[in-house]
């Protein structure tokens, strides 16, 4: 049976407020795509109808024929009995790593090369960073998925800071990423909204805790674990952070979520996160089957591999929680405690992926190796939806 549809571009929503002011991690306004392809492999690349129009407008006409073929349709139900409303377009991937059909063998896009980020999906343009928007105000939180944001947080030793840039960047890549910003920006406690000046004192108050250059993370992370637990509406101004007497709960708690994930799949999220490791040589880590070995006796080689490194993983470690506390924190105005919880879960995986890379590889973890840790931490929370109940819990307990 032959399907024929006649397909009209949607009408575009009003366009945002123009941003009077833009947020984001002083050290995302180096970042630039490091061409490789990270992104755009793994998985078929989902455009909206919008998205496709523009690209097949943009292409010349030999190759229009061409964009047509191998494409799904991303059907949802409609209101009415039998309805189904177009959602989005999948352009099949090309070989084994499901590619871009569009990606050069070099790595870098054949359509940004050509016809420049007009021509580019949404999506294309603004990965890896998304918009988050209260009124003129927008953030741009960059998503360290993606390995050349964790190459501009290891730029530097200092504690991390927050740019605000008035009006337009200059740079076309950055402000169609504001321009394209939708999402509002926001943040519960319970089901009960937070006021955005408390999520920004939250937020600021959290980012200063990781200053303390002396201190070890996860006292840092203690201190704001408990400084979250004591959220309740109505006394967000009281939010302060300040270590606990007692650190052994969030110690056990740490620990438990170090070993919360069976071996066999983090293993195999690493090698799915292959595609985005250019810090090391991922063959050695991932010919032999050690990793998962590795991955299961994590507390010997925590202590052999990470531990004794811990002074110099520390600025590293410490402005990538920063950045995780800062901007945004936090997606779809979630909870702000689970929010905080979830970031001791990354930093948890990060640890023990550093601990079973080091006694994969027989070397000790320097920031390099560390960088590995921590995309596959965010690669792994970033690819599972993990049922709530199956984790543990300590600020949103």
């Amino acid at each position: 049976m032959k399907v024929s549809l006649h397909v009209v571009p949607p009408p575009r929503d009003a366009p945002a407020l123009p941003a009077s002011t833009v947020r984001l991690s002083e050290p995302m306004l180096r970042f630039r795509c490091n061409q490789k392809g990270c992104c755009c492999s793994g998985w078929d690349i989902p455009f909206r109808l919008e998205d496709f129009l523009r690209l097949h407008d943009n292409l010349p006409d030999g190759e229009r024929a061409a964009l047509r073929r191998g494409i799904q349709l991303v059907l949802e139900k409609g209101d009415r009995e039998g309805e189904q409303i177009l959602h989005s377009l999948k352009l099949d991937g090309v070989g084994e790593d499901r590619a871009c059909r569009f990606l050069s063998p070099e790595g870098a896009c054949s359509v940004h090369a050509r016809h420049g980020l007009d021509a580019l999906p949404d999506l294309c343009v603004d990965f890896p960073a998304f918009g988050y928007r209260q009124g003129e105000r927008v953030e741009l939180w960059f998503d360290p998925v993606c390995p050349e944001v964790i190459e501009r947080l290891d730029e530097s030793a200092a504690p991390l800071r927050i740019h605000e840039q008035a009006g337009a960047f200059g740079d076309p890549g950055f402000d169609l990423r504001v321009a394209h910003t939708s999402d509002k920006l926001g943040g519960r406690i319970g089901d009960r909204a937070v006021e955005v000046a408390a999520l920004d004192r939250i937020r600021a108050l959290s980012l200063e805790a990781f200053s303390v250059s002396e201190r070890p993370v996860w006292r840092t992370l203690a201190a704001l674990a408990h400084a979250y637990r004591r959220l309740r509406i109505g006394n967000e101004a009281a939010f302060e952070v300040v270590e606990p007497e007692d650190p052994q709960p969030f110690v056990r708690f740490l620990g438990d979520s170090i070993a919360a994930h069976g071996p066999d799949l983090l293993a195999a999220s690493v090698a799915r996160y292959r595609r985005f490791i250019h810090a090391i040589d991922a063959g050695p880590l991932l010919a032999a089957d050690r990793l998962p070995a590795a991955l299961r006796e994590w507390q010997p080689a925590l202590e052999r591999w990470v531990a004794p490194e811990e002074d110099a993983l520390r600025p590293l470690a410490s402005r990538w929680l920063a950045h995780r506390f800062a901007i945004p924190m936090l997606k779809g105005r979630g909870e702000l405690r689970e929010s905080c919880d979830g970031i001791v879960h990354l930093y948890a995986v990060s640890l023990r992926y550093a601990a079973a890379f080091g006694e994969t590889l027989q070397r000790p973890v320097d920031r390099t190796l560390y960088k590995v840790a921590i995309g596959s931490a965010e690669f792994f929370y970033r690819s599972l939806n993990l049922p709530r109940d199956v984790l543990p819990w300590f600020a949103a307990g």
